[in-house]
């Protein structure tokens, strides 16, 4: 298994697993909140320097390039 890194050193049309959220606890209830938690799936469709847009089943989130920092992902679900 690969080292998980952060989401935003990911390019667009990526599909990462989430492995890791490294941050206080009410940013990780924010985020269980928009369905992003260990083990999500996500499609990155916009990381062009700014804010970053992801696809999770569904849904379009938007998120701020502080937060997708401390979220590690990987590439495999192992």
């Amino acid at each position: 298994m690969l080292n998980p890194s952060p989401l935003v050193s990911h390019q667009e049309c990526s599909h990462v697993y989430v492995k890791k959220i490294v941050s206080d606890c009410k940013t990780q209830v924010r985020l269980l909140g928009l369905g992003i938690g260990i083990g999500s799936y996500l499609q990155i469709l916009r990381n062009r320097g700014g804010d970053m847009v992801l696809a999770n089943n569904n849904s379009r989130i938007s998120l701020g390039r502080s937060i997708a920092e401390k979220i590690l992902v990987s590439d495999d679900l192992s």
